[in-house]
């Protein structure tokens, strides 16, 4: 059913076309506002159909990441974070939230974590999700420097709502006070039927102690935490590992990913060959399997070495590569598959693509591109979620329709055979966000974020400066029927 409704594409609010959209006509603002459920009998057809994208950041300082998710239990709630310079310097994170299903937005601004004696200050790269009991969680890292500036330290906190607009916290979710963790990431067990239903897992890496990478888990909503440690490199041995990303199976199992990379020619993974490796556990998080080699990248070139990963090209946006998991929960033909969606520098061009796994993590497929091979543009930031009814949805940034390979605009696409191919591509923009000219193009933009809204609706948020102001967070997405 759903691969034909995919086969018949309708854009009702935006041309699908590069050809539709190559005029200067069209470089305007993005949509004031749209609402994913306030006409629940109004049908989509012929379908799918794009949503009009929506402001869901406030302000005219900058906004960066934009990681979302979706209440499993109430469709209406939505939740974004980000690194929101709005909030003031010394509380850069903006929680950003609709009760409306994506009508109106409200934003708090995340607190100061006092943990060790030290108060510790919001640094950016957010992760969100909800668990079965409504609640509502956002975990970042947070940063305390000594006065003589040189001596910093950082750990994961985070924050936690039971109505999306109340907030409580921070609280420490992993680390200590001499710990050095930057890379993190977030996922809850939200399988009624698992036997660890509710659990919350933070990822982060300690690159005070080599690089050790540990997850730590919550089974009390937060109030409590214990850590595993997955792999430490080995004394003397320079390696950087980073841009992680966790989900978790149905029958409990946990998944993550995350990039390896040694150091090489002066850098870590910029300009050179990157590792993505993985690991699961099948106990809630207490053992973890070996580290394996999945795949390896070609990483952006880096002129600058400001970064131990690569550059979008034509920018000085650092590129970090999260291979973002995604895992079938339904009970469709391809229930228990695992995916993974990163990019791949062909030499010319960045290019996301998308494998799987159908065995747990054991043997991946090649890599399936998501764009045309006809689309030669830089394409980057992807982000990837199953449906409930195992469809496969990715949405990423794309310079297809700008000839200087500068501008981009917010696409996606669908998989219904299990990642085996994808449908073609839906613009969710016509606008067009230049990458260059504020603070955007000065820092590390890690990713922006993707989820279902139901079976329905493939909902995607990404960083976007249409408006001329500043990066800021917009949302919109598809709705299948």
């Amino acid at each position: 059913m759903f691969a034909l409704l995919l086969l018949s594409l309708l854009v009702v609010t935006q041309p699908a076309t590069a050809q539709s959209v190559g005029n200067e006509a069209l470089r305007g603002t993005e949509s004031a506002s749209f609402s994913l459920g306030s006409q629940p009998g109004l049908t989509c057809s012929p379908a799918p159909c794009v949503l009009p994208p929506t402001l869901a950041s406030e302000g005219t300082g900058f906004n960066l990441n934009s990681p979302i998710a979706a209440d499993p239990l109430s469709p209406r709630q939505l939740i974004i974070a980000s690194l929101d310079t709005n909030c003031g310097h010394s509380d850069w994170g903006g929680i950003h939230a609709s009760s409306d299903a994506g009508s109106t937005w409200s934003t708090t601004c995340m607190g100061n974590l006092f943990a060790f004696g030290q108060l510790w200050d919001p640094g950016g790269l957010p992760l969100v999700s909800y668990d079965l009991k409504r609640s509502a969680y956002v975990a970042q890292y947070y940063q305390y420097c000594q006065s003589d500036g040189f001596n910093c330290y950082s750990v994961i906190g985070m924050e936690k709502s039971t109505d999306g607009e109340a907030w409580e916290g921070p609280f420490t979710a992993l680390g200590s006070a001499s710990s050095v963790i930057f890379s993190a990431s977030l996922a809850v067990d939200q399988t009624p039927g698992s036997p660890y239903a509710n659990s919350i897992y933070v990822f982060g890496t300690n690159i005070a102690i080599n690089s050790q990478v540990l997850v730590s888990r919550s089974r009390d909503g937060g109030s409590t935490w214990s850590v595993s440690q997955l792999f430490v490199d080995k004394p003397h041995e320079l390696t950087d590992d980073y841009d992680p990303s966790l989900t978790v199976g149905k029958d409990g199992t946990v998944y993550t990913a995350w990039m390896h990379c040694p150091l090489i020619h002066g850098n870590w993974c910029g300009d050179s060959t990157e590792f993505m490796v993985f690991s699961k556990s099948a106990d809630g998080g207490v053992t973890w399997s070996p580290p394996k080699l999945v795949t390896t990248l070609k990483e952006v070139p880096n002129q600058c070495m400001c970064f131990p990963f690569g550059l979008v090209p034509n920018t000085d946006i650092g590129a970090p590569n999260t291979p973002a998991l995604g895992v079938d929960n339904s009970s469709g033909p391809y229930a228990g598959r695992l995916y993974a969606v990163m990019f791949d520098w062909t030499g010319t061009y960045m290019r996301v693509q998308v494998i799987h796994s159908s065995d747990g993590g054991t043997t991946w497929s090649k890599p399936v591109p998501v764009a045309p091979p006809s689309d030669t543009h830089d394409q980057f930031f992807p982000w990837l979620s199953v449906s409930p009814a195992g469809l496969v949805g990715v949405s990423w940034l794309d310079r297809r329709n700008d000839p200087a390979n500068i501008d981009y605009q917010a696409y996606a696409a669908i998989s219904s055979d299990g990642g085996e191919s994808f449908q073609p591509n839906i613009q969710l923009t016509t606008a067009f966000s230049n990458p260059n000219g504020d603070v955007f193009g000065n820092l590390s933009a890690g990713y922006d974020g993707a989820t279902w809204d139901g079976p329905n609706y493939f909902v995607a948020a990404w960083m976007d400066t249409s408006n001329g102001v500043s990066s800021q967070d917009y949302v919109g997405g598809i709705r299948l029927h």
